[in-house]
Order: structure tokens, then sequence, then C-alpha cells
């Protein structure tokens, strides 16, 4: 679920265009008449009306053929207020069976040019969980989308609608029926860019208006937590327990050990480092795991499967263990609401003196028992007999995330280098975008990797023997740095440029940062700058920088130790994981004066004999 693989991207994108998928359809309106049955499934009726247009134009229907069935597809000429139905000259059909996408077909159906034309097909699902939710965003320019849901007696309805100030018009009212209630939904929707994995649910990095949506029954009334726990949960029940083989190996990798924590850690890192993570699929698939024993049996499985198998190791050494449905990062919504729309990933929950510990299979370098840092400030939902629960993963402080930079420098009086080492020291997930590359790369790719990286990082400035020591929860480099053209006299004075000192933020190279950007983690950065002169200069005052906002700042000293030495240090603090609107405004004023202040020379006096 979690990952995607580029040959998919590329294969369904020359799929995608050869249909003519990509063609910008300017839609008069669009309808979805919702009807949930007495029997748990529902049927969609869906009527577009499409504009006249002098070219013939291609609409697809995406639809799971373990879930859905299409029928009833017709196309009519709207004659003023009458329809005359047309006869369709083709409906293309394609399956969607890639290595990591099952279950999905797409049928294209063929528009008419030079005339007004309705198209209506009906859905029909046998899945009421599946009903997750309704878009307020389209593919296609749309003037008008309605929704219309009828819910039986039996049933009750519950929403949520996030982005919702995007939309420029909306409205929602809801009325009692002799047979249950009805809602209609009116909105203008968001246009947005296709994407092909929008087609599968799949929205990464998207900040558009959205309903998330499940229909329980009424013995669950006001209850919708419960009852999405109680339905994942009893789905996957029969995806567990462990065969012989299994424990075997459980017992062998667990021997002589009694210690929770370490049989945690010993599982976990089994998993993690001898299971494949494979598989992206669509329907009850992309939430349902395989049998544990197939996992094991197997050595792969995406992140439901290796959630589960991991919980049930963890269950039979007698540590307390469940699933959790989850939102990374980049999903759409956060899984602060029950429906399946909201999440995209599952990890596994173990407890230790009632402590929760956050277990990724999936994360080749997460530690135990700290946020999994895709999600940090989201919620998960904790899935298990006692009718589940919301759990919020607090993120990493900017103390745990320390950076630490120490530069000792000198001013080469033949040459007016500025020379000497580095070394730099990466605690919490502040390392983590460089363990990632360490981890998937290797140890030879990474060097050649971190010698152009921090080469930018310095301004652009050569560096030689780099050397890693990689451990647990820390990372440390070292270096030498060769700084040209950045030291001159004029006689009186002595000019020192320092704009080599490391950037404030690493991962970014853009020196203004754009609404959306993802930092990873907050994190708090020093810097310490020691240069020792060629020749003595006057003592000074201490030259103090202070800038400040909401959860971030920066403080910044050039300071004379001596008359033969000088030291430039910052301290900046960014207390948040992505830039906003709340934070964009203030980050971009730090960084451009963060800069103005490395850019301008540091003017000293030449001390007189």
């Amino acid at each position: 679920m979690k990952r995607l693989i580029k040959v998919f991207l590329f294969i369904f994108f020359v799929f995608y265009s050869t249909k003519g998928f990509s063609q910008n359809i300017h839609l008069k309106s669009k309808s979805e008449k919702i009807e949930i049955q007495e029997d748990s499934s529902f049927v969609n009726e869906i009527t577009i009306l499409f504009k006249k247009s002098d070219e013939i134009r291609h609409y697809p229907i995406f639809y799971d053929t373990e879930l859905e069935q299409i029928s009833d597809i017709k196309l009519f000429e709207k004659k003023g207020r009458r329809l005359k139905e047309l006869s369709i000259k083709k409906i293309y059909e394609e399956d969607v069976k890639l290595d990591y996408i099952t279950s999905k077909k797409v049928k294209s159906v063929e528009v008419p040019r030079d005339k007004e034309i309705s198209l209506t097909y009906s859905v029909s699902c046998k899945e009421l969980m599946y009903f997750t939710s309704l878009h307020f965003f389209s593919y296609n320019e749309i003037d008008t989308l309605r929704y219309q849901i009828k819910v039986p007696e039996k049933f009750q309805l519950a929403h949520n609608t996030i982005y919702k100030d995007s939309l420029s018009f909306y409205t929602i009212d809801s009325t009692r029926t002799d047979k249950g209630s009805q809602w209609d939904i009116k909105v203008s929707p968001k246009k947005v860019e296709p994407d092909p994995l929008q087609f599968f649910g799949i929205y990464k990095n998207m900040k558009v208006p959205l309903m998330r949506t499940i229909v329980m029954p009424r013995s669950y009334n006001n209850q919708s937590i419960k009852y999405m726990n109680d339905w994942y949960y009893n789905n996957i029940i029969p995806k567990k327990g462990l065969n012989v083989a299994a424990k075997e190996k459980i017992d062998e990798l667990t021997v002589n050990l009694t210690d929770p924590s370490e049989i945690i850690s010993t599982i976990y890192g089994y998993v993690r480092h001898n299971f494949k993570y494979v598989a992206i699929e669509i329907g009850m698939g992309a939430f349902i795991p395989s049998h544990v024993n197939e996992v094991f049996l197997n050595k792969q499985g995406d992140c439901k499967d290796l959630s589960n198998f991991l919980s049930e190791a963890l269950k039979y050494k007698g540590i307390q263990s469940d699933i959790a449905l989850a939102a990374t990062f980049d999903h759409i919504s956060d899984c602060d609401f029950p429906s399946l729309s909201s999440a995209n990933h599952v990890i596994c929950t173990a407890y230790i003196n009632d402590k929760t510990i956050l277990l990724d299979p999936t994360d080749p370098i997460h530690l135990e028992g700290t946020p999994v840092q895709s999600l940090q400030d989201r919620t998960i939902l904790i899935v298990n007999s006692k009718g589940g629960s919301f759990y919020e993963v607090k993120p990493f402080s900017p103390k745990q995330n320390e950076i630490y930079y120490q530069m000792d420098l000198k001013i080469d009086a033949n040459n007016k280098l500025i020379e000497g080492t580095f070394g730099i020291d990466y605690n919490g997930l502040s390392n983590n975008y460089l363990r990632r590359i360490l981890n998937s790369e290797g140890k030879k790719e990474f060097e050649s990797f971190a010698k152009l990286h921090y080469k930018e990082i310095f301004g652009n400035q050569p560096i030689s023997d780099l050397t890693l020591v990689n451990e647990l929860k820390k990372l440390h480099l070292e270096g030498k740095i060769s700084i040209n053209g950045k030291t001159f006299n004029d006689g009186i004075n002595k000019y020192v440029f320092i704009d080599f000192l490391p950037r404030l933020i690493e991962t970014e190279s853009r020196e203004t940062l754009i609404d959306g950007t993802y930092l990873r983690n907050p994190f708090h950065k020093k810097v310490c700058a020691k240069i020792l002169m060629d020749e003595p200069v006057e003592t000074f005052e201490t030259i103090n920088y202070a800038y400040e906002g909401e959860g971030i700042s920066l403080k910044m000293k050039i300071k004379a130790l001596s008359n033969m030495e000088i030291e430039c240090n910052y301290d900046f603090v960014f207390d948040h994981i992505f830039i906003e609107k709340e934070n964009l405004s203030k980050t971009n004023e730090i960084l451009k004066s963060f800069k103005k202040i490395i850019n301008e020379p540091i003017v000293l006096k030449k001390r007189k004999s």
C-alpha cells in the first residue's frame, strides 16, 4: 500500500495516454445517486452530461472486478428537454493487471462529437464498507457535481469533509423519508491534474476536498469507530494462526530471551530484514491481509501482511500486540475518521507496561519505541477485540533530532585558502534521509553521494577524506575542507566571507520554500566554525542576530576568541514537519536573512604592530 514501483507508473502512463484519457474533457454536470440496500450492498447510478465538442472523447470508467459490477451503459443525445438514446459504437475494455495491481479493469466509452451527450451507467457493489468517500474534486472540468445518498432505516450515515474551504460552492441537506433518510449534496468541484494512481484510490500529496463516509447499522448508533474496528477485526481473524514451522522459527530466534523489549527487537528485525516488501492491491485486497502462514512461507508481503504476521509472532511470545490502520504524511487525509479512505498504510503496535510501541515492518531504519517518521503528528486506528481506539503519534521534538557541526579552520598566509576539518553529528531522525540512501545504495555509492551533497551544503567548496561512523542512534561524518576566494586584505582591513557555512535546511537546496514542502521531521541544528587568522586582528564586540517565529528560531553570533581567532556559530530550531501557510512566510524570511548575513564579509581591522 505504501510503496509504489516506477515500472508500474511508466506502463500505466503509456496505457493512460494511448486510450485518450488525458483529454481535458469539460463536463456540464455529473450526478451520482447512491442507494444503500437492505442486504448491505449498494448501487450507484451515474449520469454525466458532456458539453458539445468538435472532437471525439473517450471517458474512462475504472472499477474493481472483485467487488463492483458495471451495467446499463447508455448514451443519449440531449435535444432541449428530450433525450434520444444513441447506439454505442465502441466500448474499450482493458484489464489493469500489472505486477503490483490486481482486480482492476477500465471501460472506455467513446463519446460522439458535435452533440450534447448524456452518459449513464450503474455501479453495484456487494461490500458496503467500500462506500468510503465522495470526491469533491475532479480530473475533468465539471460545472456542477451532485450526490444523492439514500440510506434505509436500518443504517445510518456518518461523514467528515476535509479541505472544504477550497470549494467555491457547497451545500448539503438531509431529510427523513418513510424508508429512512436521504442526503443531497451539490458542489462546484475543484479541478486537479489527473494522475494514474488517483484512478486506483491512491492520493499522494494531494490537498483536495473529500468527504469521508461510513454507513453502519443502527445497532452501532453513533459508534462509528467501534463499527469500523469490528468489521476489520472480524475480517482479519481468519488470516491469523501460526503453524508449527512459523512457531519453531520464532522460538529459534528468541531462545534464552526473556526481556520483552529484546523479544520485540529480535522479531521486528527478523521481519524487516528477511521479508520482501511487495504488492499494491485494490479492493478489499488493499486492506485485508494474506494469511500469516502464507506470508511466512513466501517471506514477502505488503504493509498489512507483514504487520499482521509480526503481530501474531509477538502474541505467540506472550507480548500483547495489535495491528493499526494508518495514514502516512503523503496521504490525502489523516486517519482520524473511521473510513477506509482515511488509511493508506497498516502498522503493528505492541505494549509493554502500558506503553504503546509502534512497529512498521516496511521501514528498514525505524527504531522500536520511537515514532514512525512517516506517521509523526498523524492518527492511527488500533484494531482489537476491545472495540478499537484512535492513537495520536507524537512527533520527535527538535531536541531529539539534533544536528551539530564543528569546523576547525585556518587561513593559509601563502595561498589565502581557508583550510581545515569538519565533524557532523546527527541524532534521532535528523539522519534518516542519509540512512535511507546508505541502506538502499550501499556504502560505496553513499560515499559518492555524500561527497557531492556536502560540497553543495558548504557553498560548493571542495571536501576530501570524508569518513562515516554509523551507530544505532547516531550518524557521525568527518572530513577536510578547502575554501578558496573567501578572504583578502586591503592593507588596513582583512575581509572574511562566511558563505561556506552549512545551509540551515540540508534536505532542501531551494533558497525559498513553497507551501507543502515536506521537511521530514523537526530538528535543532547547531553550527560552530572557528577560524584561525594568519595575522593578528583587533578584537571586536560580539555581533548578534536573532529571528523568531512560531516553532522556528535562528540565533547567530560572530565573536573574537582572541586577536588570532574568530568564531561563527548559529543555533537553528525548526519545530515543524511541513512548510505550510502558517509557517511559510517566517521560514522564508529567516532563510533570506541568513543568506544576507553570510553573503556579507566580516570586516576585521588588522592589529597595528
